[in-house]
């Protein structure tokens, strides 16, 4: 297992959204100004600014507490914050501490990942180390601050020093104070098995009492920060608490042992950085890779031939949906046949893994007596693997231990090197429910946890193998030092769609997640679940977003290790399984576009020469304007995959409508949402071929034709009807109103209607069906127009539009 030595040298115009604003409950109003923090000062105050200077941290000391302050551009972001470290036996170190010295360095490298959002990353920092000592006992402690252009590191170093033996930490006394005011999004803090899978909060910061980290806060419309922690090593995960009597402040919470201490050290010891990720934008968060950076670099790279970062298919879904079973029977899942239907799969869709959960005998039920080596006798273990390596797939092995973490932790050797020599070199763990280790029932998350995850990770790479953890740790950037650490879980991701209830995963959630657990690094979110309703067991449950918005997840969420959840027939019916062919894992370039975390998140990820461009919103309708000035001079062609003119998220999720245009840098694209929908692009080149076959992409453009009223006498309802047509090249929202004698009439809603463009799909799942009555929106039949009505009630020369409501 690494540990953490001589930490002090190591060093690893936009779119715009239209949709009601949300309110109720759990969600925060616009963030309070800033302007009620102070920065540290004294006379023994140091400061370190980042290399384009609009960040700085200062350091000073405050009646012997060592404290710090981060100003950012000019206003105090965190606010004076105390530093120290509680070890049993000694006097704490928050008090009769004073700084003795610093060093200053500067910090300018790119390195390039193995795999990523970016195909090279700059790391690029100021440094400042502060040599403090505690007056009476003489005991030194390190302070470290880096400070990049996109945010701030810092960690505490305890150097070698004599009677620095076996020391136990019981507390650290890390502050962060934030405005009060300041909106933020968030879940509680928690020490079991699903802590990190809640749904994110948006509260003012007054409001929480604790959060996991990372939490993510909003001071000002122009300001926000992310508090993380990188370099989770040896080490327990980092926690905040509310300060008592201090709004906005919050402090460090350990995760502690089963004795209630917090870590058990020896000698010289470099803790996690504590991270602040800044930005004005919400895509300055989603672009940054400040967190991979305060990592050390790869320590397993002298050959990384064998680490591959792909898609993957396999049996899963069907399990989540009780279609199947993880344990042995008559509806077992992971059967010999049934796993080649999904290498067929993953052939046709260009994925290179298949994962068969419930291939392992002792799986499913209580889930006991694994070895992780011995086959369900329905399934032919080296048949499977010759059938995958024909096909040029892999073998993802399950390991889930169901909590027996003791009898995985001791055979980790035999496991392993089994699998290496059958050729497989990918597994995804799983510690659900309790957490037995050293024989006792502990947190997930705390320092002999970590530390048993850093030897799966260390041994997997002896044998070549590459992970997938879930129920495991979240995220701190490790994956830069060892990049077989490819992905995991630590988020509410597509399975609670059936353990959330019959809500699911609100749609918010999505436009939340990239700036709150993606922060950390990446989650094996598990999207693609194209028949969103499919339900085989009736278990009265669905996944609660569109089609559409399932396609354009992909560029949204980040994983190197990215699933292609949903199962063949699934995939077989439903035209959009073309977007997701060959959809590449890792990236070169990464672009965050103008987002509203909580409302919607535009992305743009490039590979090679292809991009692709994911869009999501919220519970509202909504209309993005999206420019495509990341493209680079030339004509391109928009392969696009929108909600349809007939989809809605809770009436008809499925319809995906596919078209074809060419585009270029100039072209602003106008993306039309449903509730709980989404976008999907794919951007190509454009070939010869394109060039005289394709449409060049015209906006949306309404064209309204002649109206008929027809008034019923005796309830005086007057009903309009007119044909729509949409001149542009995709579906589109159009807003209607009813003017009566010249004077619009007083509508208690607005009246929208979408349009398909005029040029026919190439893709369409279900057809489109036509509701009846005048109580709701008629969805047209034909691709470009639309019959749009409204009803009107008039009562003497007075009127009010009651337009339906879709």
């Amino acid at each position: 297992m690494a540990k953490k030595t001589g930490g002090i040298a190591r060093h690893g115009g936009g779119p715009h959204g239209s949709g009601s604003a949300r309110g109720g409950p759990g969600r925060a109003g616009e963030p309070a100004p800033s302007g009620g923090l102070a920065e540290a000062s004294g006379k023994d105050a140091r400061a370190v600014r980042s290399p384009d200077g609009d960040l700085r941290v200062t350091v000073a000391t405050d009646d012997g507490r060592l404290t710090y302050s981060v100003k950012e551009r000019g206003r105090v972001l965190v606010g004076a914050s105390g530093l120290g470290m509680d070890l049993a036996g000694r006097p704490s170190l928050t008090r009769d501490m004073s700084i003795e010295s610093v060093e200053r360095r500067t910090i300018d490298e790119t390195w390039k990942p193995v795999w990523g959002t970016s195909s090279k990353v700059r790391n690029h920092a100021n440094e400042l180390t502060v040599h403090a000592v505690q007056d009476g006992t003489g005991f030194k402690l390190d302070l470290v601050f880096r400070v990049f252009d996109d945010g701030v590191g810092f960690r505490y170093h305890f150097p070698g020093q004599p009677g620095l033996g076996a020391y136990t930490v019981t507390a650290e006394q890390t502050e962060f104070t934030f405005e009060p005011g300041a909106r933020s999004w968030s879940i509680a803090a928690g020490t079991n098995w699903t802590a990190d899978e809640k749904h994110y909060r948006d509260l003012p910061l007054s409001s929480v009492p604790t959060a996991q980290t990372p939490i993510t806060a909003s001071p000002a419309s122009d300001s926000y920060v992310v508090v993380h922690e990188a370099d989770l090593t040896d080490y327990p995960s980092m926690t905040l608490k509310a300060v008592p009597g201090r709004p906005g402040a919050f402090s460090s919470d350990l995760i502690g042992l089963p004795d209630g201490t917090k870590a058990k050290l020896n000698g010289e010891f470099s803790t996690p950085w504590r991270t602040l990720t800044t930005g004005e934008r919400p895509g300055d968060l989603g672009e940054s890779h400040l967190i991979e950076n305060l990592n050390d670099a790869c320590a397993i790279c002298d050959d990384t031939s064998w680490i591959e970062p792909a898609t993957y298919v396999g049996v899963w879904w069907e399990l989540q949906r009780r279609a199947t079973t993880w344990n042995a029977g008559p509806n077992h899942g992971a059967t010999t046949a049934r796993v080649k239907q999904y290498i067929d799969l993953a052939k046709q869709a260009g994925a290179k893994f298949v994962l068969a959960e419930g291939w392992n005998t002792g799986s499913g039920g209580s889930w006991s007596g694994q070895d992780f080596l011995t086959p369900q006798a329905d399934l032919d273990l080296p048949e499977v693997l010759r059938y995958a390596k024909a096909n040029g797939v892999g073998f993802i092995a399950h390991n889930e231990t169901r909590g027996d973490v003791d009898y995985y932790d001791r055979n980790l050797e035999k496991i392993f090197s089994r699998y290496e020599a059958l050729g497989i070199h990918s597994i995804k763990t799983g510690y659900a429910t309790k957490y037995l280790l050293g024989g006792v029932n502990r947190s997930h998350y705390d320092q002999e946890a970590v530390r048993h995850y850093q030897r799966v990770v260390d041994t997997a790479a002896r044998h070549r193998i590459t992970v997938d953890a879930h129920e495991a740790i979240k995220p701190t950037g490790l994956a830069r030092t060892y990049p077989n650490m490819m992905t995991g879980e630590g988020v509410a991701g597509m399975e609670q769609h059936n353990y959330m209830g019959a809500g699911g995963n609100p749609p918010a959630q999505a436009t939340i997640l990239p700036f709150t657990r993606f922060m950390g690094g990446p989650a094996d979110y598990t999207p693609g679940v194209l028949n969103v309703t499919w339900d085989p067991a009736r278990l009265g449950t669905r996944v609660q977003t569109t089609s559409a918005a399932q396609l354009a997840l992909y560029p949204t969420f980040f994983s190197p290790m990215q699933m292609l959840a949903d199962t063949p027939e699934n995939y077989a019916a439903h035209p959009g399984f073309a977007f997701l062919k060959d959809m590449p894992a890792t990236w070169d370039e990464t672009r965050v576009l103008d987002s509203a975390i909580g409302d919607y998140t535009t992305t743009a990820r490039r590979s090679g020469r292809t991009w692709y461009l994911g869009a999501v919103t919220d519970e509202n309708d909504r209309t993005l304007q999206v420019p495509l000035s990341f493209l680079p001079p030339g004509t391109f062609v928009a392969e696009t995959y929108a909600d349809a003119q007939e989809t809605t998220w809770k009436g008809d999720p499925l319809p995906v409508e596919i078209h074809k245009t060419l585009v270029r840098s100039s072209t602003r694209l106008s993306m039309s949402l449903v509730g709980g929908g989404g976008q999907a692009v794919k951007l190509r080149p454009a070939t010869a071929d394109d060039l005289r076959g394709l449409s060049r992409y015209a906006p949306p453009r309404a064209d309204y034709g002649a109206a008929e009223a027809v008034l019923d006498q005796e309830t005086q309802r007057l009903t309009v009807k007119a044909p729509l047509t949409n001149e542009g090249s995709t579906v589109a929202e159009f807003q209607a109103r009813v003017f009566l004698d010249g004077r619009a009439a007083a509508s208690p809603s607005a009246s929208a209607w979408r349009a398909a463009g005029p040029g026919p799909s190439s893709g369409r799942c279900p057809p489109p069906r036509c509701p009846t009555g005048t109580s709701r929106s008629r969805r047209a039949s034909t691709a470009n127009r639309s019959r749009w009505s409204s009803r009107v009630h008039c009562s003497n020369s007075s009127g009010t539009c009651g337009g339906p409501a879709r």
